[in-house]
């Protein structure tokens, strides 16, 4: 323990080791002890969780990404396969999902409670200088990162250079889907900027003058820093440097930030494991509308059927009230084996089934299909 450090919410701390503790020298303030307790792991609103094998927990869903639901949990972060929840914790997903726009806005319109807080709050470094900065016509990020760090705190002038080469990584990779936020825990303006030269952030930080303003960002300041935070457009959280009272270092935030940012929710794969979500929401959309069964996934193996004569194929499918095929056939008439591999290949084909009153049914269909690329 060493020095005492002010803040920039004007509170006095003493400063320790590897990580930089941010700890009050007097008693916490009501404000402090909610901003803690969010930081390290409190959950509001929260709802039960199970899945199709039993487990169960309590915790707020804060993001669909892909196959994942992310659950933010008194004990942690987790992130579950949508396909091991059972059919009431995939209505919650869909619940989630339901009240989701469709499409991020712009920036500078959004209206989510971060980007509110965020507005005309924050600056970006120019010709050594820190100026307003300006979104344009960028649309909303998906996710906010928040690194809290300072110049005086030797562990984040050591990690800013890694967070730097991990924030030019990722935005080639996904651009706008994302953007981090600077909250500096400096003595002043000038110390601030000191520090924002210093690193060479390209990130935009939030003026020192509008610090202790941008609540639903600074609400998951911690008790030290380093300290790099996940949070969705609404404020809630994805991943924290801190999980309860351990610290596990903004590190740890990347990585899995990365992970996640990765999947591609339009591969094979990431589909397949949305179909049970994407069928429930079918048939909400449908309501009491009779609507027809629909691809959802439908790949072939042209290499199989190079030397096929016939390229045009009309196929007759018996499709489930789960959107999975269990019957096929095929017309005009193929080898037996040629048959064989494509009706396995149709068996792997999945569907947004037919839906009558409400209700998923079974029903045949003829899909036409191109056996050349």
């Amino acid at each position: 323990m060493g020095l005492r450090r002010r803040a920039a919410t004007g509170l006095v701390f003493a400063m320790s080791r590897d990580p930089a503790r941010l700890r009050p020298r007097s008693g916490m303030t009501t404000a402090m002890r909610v901003a803690a307790g969010l930081a390290l792991g409190g959950v509001a609103r929260a709802e039960s969780w199970r899945t199709t094998d039993g487990v169960s927990a309590e915790g707020k869903l804060t993001g669909v990404f892909g196959p994942l639901a992310v659950i933010a949990a008194k004990d942690g972060t987790r992130r579950v396969g949508l396909e091991k929840l059972d059919d009431a914790s995939l209505g919650q997903v869909a619940d989630y999902l339901a009240k989701q726009t469709a499409a991020p806005p712009a920036w500078a319109q959004g209206t989510a409670p971060v980007t509110k807080a965020l507005r005309n709050r924050l600056q970006v470094l120019r010709d050594g200088k820190l100026v307003k900065f300006d979104p344009g016509a960028r649309r909303e990020p998906e996710v906010y990162l928040a690194y809290f760090g300072a110049l005086w705190c030797g562990p984040c002038v050591r990690f800013s250079p890694q967070l730097v080469s991990a924030y030019t990584r990722l935005k080639a990779k996904h651009g706008e889907r994302f953007e981090l936020v600077f909250v500096s825990s400096d003595h002043g303006s000038g110390e601030q900027l000191e520090y924002v030269r210093k690193a060479g952030m390209p990130w935009p930080v939030i003026a020192f003058s509008a610090l202790g303003g941008v609540r639903p960002i600074e609400q998951w300041a911690a008790r030290g820093i380093p300290s790099l935070v996940a949070i969705a457009p609404s404020g809630d959280l994805l991943f924290h440097s801190y999980v309860g009272d351990e610290y596990v270092g903004p590190q740890r935030v990347l990585q899995q930030f990365e992970e996640l940012m990765d999947l591609d929710a339009n591969a094979g794969p990431v589909k397949r494991s949305r179909h049970r979500l994407e069928v429930l929401r079918h048939i909400r959309a449908a309501g009491a509308a009779a609507t027809g069964a629909k691809p959802y996934v439908v790949t072939l193996d042209f290499g199989r059927h190079q030397t096929l004569e016939q390229k045009e194929l009309l196929a007759t499918l018996r499709i489930s009230a789960r959107g999975v095929v269990e019957e096929a056939a095929f017309e005009p008439k193929l080898p037996v084996v040629v048959e064989h591999q494509l009706v396995a290949e149709a068996e792997q084909w999945l569907f947004l089934p037919r839906v009558e009153n409400g209700q998923a049914v079974p029903v045949t269909v003829k899909l036409p299909l191109t056996l050349a690329r």
